[in-house]
């Protein structure tokens, strides 16, 4: 049996409205968490934040994969 993702599966389709809420619902709880695990690593929270969206767009930017 396949194992189940760690991030639930959308629910609308990535032209309807609602996706992009969608998508950040299934995604917080995963960024709380590695915000959480970062800030107990001794890393400030903003400064890790700021790098996941620094992250995050160098990887569009460089056509990684989606």
């Amino acid at each position: 049996m396949a194992k189940e993702p760690l991030i639930k599966k959308p629910q609308y389709r990535p032209n309807e409205v609602a996706y992009d809420a969608d998508c950040q619902q299934a995604l917080a709880d995963h960024v709380d968490r590695l915000l959480d695990d970062s800030e107990a690593a001794g890393w400030d929270r903003a400064k890790a934040a700021s790098a996941l969206m620094y992250l995050s767009a160098k990887r569009l930017k460089a056509g990684s994969p989606s």
